[in-house]
């Protein structure tokens, strides 16, 4: 067993309990971890015997394209679809980085991070 952790995944969501925030999007920035058999493909190189993830990054941005009103909806939904598409991986971590939200104020990320 290994870990993979894809870091730096962007995105422009719709997400936001304002209209006008759904309706404009935000920049979001998404890291995955996930444990998964790093020895056979390790020893083959071939991609057939690992986990590929670009299929995980496709899986990430699918979700990302689903407009919703909280960060915690958008983390849940990321988490949920990587446990049910990738029976392969385990002990999962998702952070979403929503860049800049809408506050009375300068704030430069909101974070969720769940596993």
């Amino acid at each position: 067993m290994g870990r993979i952790t894809l870091e730096g995944m962007r995105f422009r969501a719709h997400v936001g309990t304002s209209a006008v925030e759904r309706a404009a999007g935000c920049d979001f920035v998404v890291t995955v971890g996930y444990d998964c058999d790093t020895h056979t493909p390790g020893l083959s190189d071939r991609l057939e015997d690992a986990v590929d993830y670009s299929e995980i990054f496709d899986a990430v941005g699918q979700e990302m394209a689903v407009e919703c009103n909280l960060i915690e909806n958008l983390g849940h939904r990321v988490l949920s679809r990587l446990e049910s598409s990738f029976p392969a991986i385990s002990n999962i971590y998702v952070r979403i980085c929503k860049k800049y939200p809408a506050v009375a104020g300068e704030l430069e990320c909101s974070v969720i991070e769940l596993r």
